[in-house]
């Protein structure tokens, strides 16, 4: 694909909106076709000259990206599963009391080239969902040869995410859920979440191939055909942005009981309180939860 298609596509305005609104108060990450020495396509994720985190709060902002990046080549955008109060400087990053919510997702992925498993997964993850309470909050989106299911960000309520962090909402609920899930052949569902986690921005193009990613319709998702993402005539549901503040609050506080908090891996040091003492102190928040 050209490099003046892909610009063509960015500057259209449906494709714009959606890249602006999924984007508000996330980190944004910038995928390029160019490649590094190894052979791995570069991706960026801070602004060359002030070192700042990438972000997304206007059109002019994803233009500004593609001129910034242009000799690299910019291809995806991608936007991190937590939503911060600031993004100003590297520490904003890492700051957990600068998350403000974050985003259970399940990555479903096939094993062999067949997307009907990947979306006889996905009704049956949107299925266990709505048994768990939450069926006005959830975005099916596919990406590439797979698919990606959030719950929406501000489907947990602002008292739930003073009782349990952000970040352990997402890693909870995700692994709560992924855990009910039937164990399937050739398909791969995971749960990715981490503190640094970015995922494909909707309406973005896939870094490898030449398709869009979309949405889908909640009650559409078994009419699902892969011409939908096609750059040319994609079809897209910009329902996504329809939540209920809230409806995941049972589901958090129950996953969080069961699994218990995100704790960053790769690490031999604690780096915050004890799992046990986490889970109690929480617990204890819980009895103010009405």
């Amino acid at each position: 694909m050209s490099e003046d298609i892909i610009i063509k596509h960015y500057m259209k305005d449906e494709v714009l909106r959606e890249i602006v609104d999924f984007s508000i108060g996330k980190w944004i990450a910038v995928h390029c076709a160019k490649t590094d020495e190894s052979g791995e396509q570069l991706m960026f994720r801070y602004y060359p000259k002030t070192g700042k985190p990438l972000k997304i709060s206007s059109p002019e902002d994803v233009k500004n990206l593609l001129i910034i990046f242009e000799r690299f080549s910019p291809r995806t955008f991608y936007a991190s599963i937590n939503v911060y109060k600031r993004l100003e400087v590297k520490e904003d990053i890492l700051d957990r009391i600068n998350i403000v919510a974050s985003t259970p997702t399940w990555d479903i992925d096939p094993l062999k080239e067949d997307y009907n498993i990947v979306i006889r997964s996905v009704e049956e993850l949107v299925s266990k969902l709505d048994s768990l309470g939450v069926s006005r909050s959830v975005i099916v989106k596919w990406s590439g040869r797979g698919a990606h299911v959030h719950i929406h960000p501000n489907a947990f309520s602002p008292k739930i995410y003073r009782k349990i962090h952000p970040l352990d909402v997402a890693y909870s609920v995700t692994e709560y859920v992924l855990r009910k899930m039937s164990n399937y052949d050739n398909v791969k569902i995971e749960n990715k979440i981490d503190l640094g986690r970015v995922f494909t921005i909707p309406l973005s193009i896939h870094r490898r191939l030449n398709r869009v990613s979309v949405c889908i319709n909640v009650n559409e998702i078994w009419g699902f055909d892969l011409s939908w993402t096609d750059i040319n005539s994609f079809r897209h549901d910009s329902s996504w942005r329809d939540h209920i503040v809230g409806e995941g609050d049972d589901l958090a506080e129950r996953a969080f009981r069961e699994i218990g908090p995100y704790l960053y891996k790769g690490r031999k040091k604690r780096v915050s309180k004890p799992l046990d003492k986490q889970i109690l102190e929480t617990l204890e928040k819980f009895k103010d939860v009405v």
